[in-house]
C-alpha cells in the first residue's frame, strides 16, 4: 500500500479567530440594529451586503471601536439561507475576535434580554462556518 503524504497547511491565525451567535427575532435588520444600540450602548450602522460564497447578498451592519469589531449578518436572504443548518436563527452576530467561555456568556445572557430578541445561543465555529463567514 502506498503511503499517504499529509500536508499542513499554514493559515494565519486571525482567519480562526472570530466569535458567533445566532440570534432570532421577528424584526427587520436595522430595527434590530437600533435596539441593539439602545440597550447595550452599541454603535451599529448599515454596511455593504455581505455576498456568501454561493453568491447570495445578506444585509450586514457593522460596529467598532478601539478593541472590537462587530457584525449583525442577516442569516437570510430571497433565495436562501447563509447557514443552512441554523435556519432557526434570524441574524449572525460575528465577533471579529475570539472570546474566552465567559466574555461569550456574558453577551449571550445580556442579548437575552436585550428588547426585539426572541432566542440567542452561541455557534461554534467550525469547518462550515469557517467557510461561509469568511
Amino acid at each position: 500500500m502506498k503511503a499517504r503524504t499529509i500536508y499542513q497547511l499554514d493559515v494565519p491565525p486571525e482567519i480562526f479567530s472570530f466569535a458567533v451567535i445566532g440570534i432570532s427575532s421577528h424584526e427587520n435588520d436595522y430595527r434590530l440594529s437600533w435596539s441593539l444600540n439602545e440597550y447595550l450602548g452599541l454603535k451599529f450602522v448599515q454596511a455593504e451586503k455581505f455576498v456568501a460564497r454561493s453568491g447570495k447578498e445578506f444585509s450586514r451592519f457593522i460596529c467598532q471601536d478601539e478593541d472590537q469589531t462587530l457584525w449583525i449578518i442577516s442569516n437570510r436572504c430571497d433565495n436562501g439561507f447563509l447557514l443552512n443548518k441554523y435556519k432557526n436563527f434570524d441574524f449572525i452576530l460575528k465577533f471579529e475576535k475570539e472570546l474566552t467561555d465567559t466574555e461569550l456568556d456574558h453577551w449571550v445572557q445580556h442579548l437575552k434580554k436585550a428588547p426585539l430578541v426572541s432566542a440567542v445561543f452561541p455557534i461554534p465555529v467550525n469547518r462550515q462556518i469557517l467557510k461561509e463567514l469568511t
